[in-house]
């Protein structure tokens, strides 16, 4: 199928599934904050101030996983993650106008 013979919102849809899938990052996951203590006895968290940390979590092979993500990462690690569910948000919106197609069988 060519371009032109796409309406205008399927081609904006593969256009933006193009520029994200030449992103640097993508990550499939999700972002998980905590507060916890760090075990110092003189730490602000010891009086109750937690530390705040972030992790990215995911399943994968039927298992969660996790890995922190450092303070200077989490703009590019959460951007990431939203251009993956953004990615995932606009294949899906293809995929049904393809069942679309097909069910009319409207070349």
């Amino acid at each position: 199928m060519r371009r032109l013979d796409l309406d205008a919102q399927e081609r904006r849809f593969r256009s933006r599934l193009a520029q994200l899938a030449h992103q640097t990052w993508l990550i499939r996951g999700s972002l998980n904050e905590r507060r916890q203590k760090c075990g110092k006895t003189n730490c602000r968290c010891a009086q109750g101030e937690l530390h705040r940390c972030l992790y990215l979590v995911q399943s994968h092979g039927g298992r969660l996983r996790q890995i922190f993500v450092p303070r200077h990462w989490e703009t590019r690690v959460r951007q990431a993650v939203t251009d993956y569910h953004e990615m995932q948000r606009l294949i899906e919106e293809i995929s049904e106008l393809e069942w679309e197609r097909l069910r009319t069988r409207n070349d």
